[in-house]
């Protein structure tokens, strides 16, 4: 398998770190934000500044609930060159309590960036609407404490996007590679070569500051000319089989 250099790891390693340490800090911020809506939801619940508050609320229940930790053990792995990237390519096993737990670690990870790049326009909105009530000297305590929640949580949710952003495209990139699989089976070590379909596009992600958030751009390539020639060179112009075995090494 090939070999990743020791900068490229200390990079991902951050990018785990930072991600892991800002998905703690919303279960937190979003906890807060779970009481003040339940301690004001009868006197404020007409105001517009509430309905946007709910709208937060309902993005960061499904942002946590989207199991990004999971993803994340599943990934980072094989970013390190310790599991091969077909195994994040492979839709996990679906069950009557995750009924959508039938999509590949891959899909996901592209779910969660579009959801974080949704959900910026929610919070400024809440924003400036308590941003209106604070000039007017209204409940200045409450709205003190929802504009400092709401400005972490924008942070938090910015920088989680260009994290995601970021690790999806080299889970992508990784994808497009031939990919070296050893597999060891009844004392016999065989070592398989994973060739991606070159019928499938892929979708590249790129996140561009505009005003004044991030937004997520979608962009689908088709792998490359050579690296189709290539391929075909190995398997065969009209070969369907997507593994090949290379090698047969018997333990001793």
């Amino acid at each position: 398998m090939p070999q990743r250099s020791e900068a490229g790891t200390a990079g991902e390693g951050d990018e785990e770190q930072r991600l892991r340490a800002a998905l703690r800090h919303l279960q937190a911020e979003a906890g807060v934000l779970e009481r003040l809506v339940y301690k004001h939801r009868n006197q404020h619940r007409g105001a517009a500044y509430f309905q946007y508050l709910l709208k937060v609320r309902r993005d960061l229940k499904l942002l946590l609930g989207a199991g990004l930790a999971e993803v994340l053990n599943a990934v980072f792995p094989v970013l390190a060159c310790r599991k091969p990237a077909n195994t994040i390519l492979v839709p996990n096993k679906q069950s009557k309590k995750k009924p959508v737990a039938n999509h590949s670690h891959h899909q996901r990870l592209l779910g969660v960036a579009r959801l974080l790049s949704q959900m910026s326009e929610p919070v400024m909105k809440a924003a400036i609407q308590i941003t209106f009530l604070l000039a007017r000297s209204f409940f200045v305590d409450l709205c003190t404490a929802v504009l400092s929640l709401l400005a972490r949580v924008r942070v938090l949710i910015q920088q989680m996007l260009l994290d995601v952003v970021s690790i999806y495209n080299k889970v992508t990139d990784l994808t497009e590679r031939k990919q070296a699989v050893k597999i060891s089976i009844s004392g016999v070590q065989a070592f398989r070569e994973y060739y991606p379909s070159m019928n499938d596009a892929c979708t590249v992600l790129e996140c561009v500051w505009i005003k004044d958030k991030f937004v997520l751009h979608e962009k689908v390539k088709d792998i490359s000319q050579e690296t189709q020639v290539e391929n075909q060179k190995c398997c065969g112009p009209e070969s369907t089989v997507q593994y090949e075995t290379i090698a047969l090494i018997s333990e001793g």
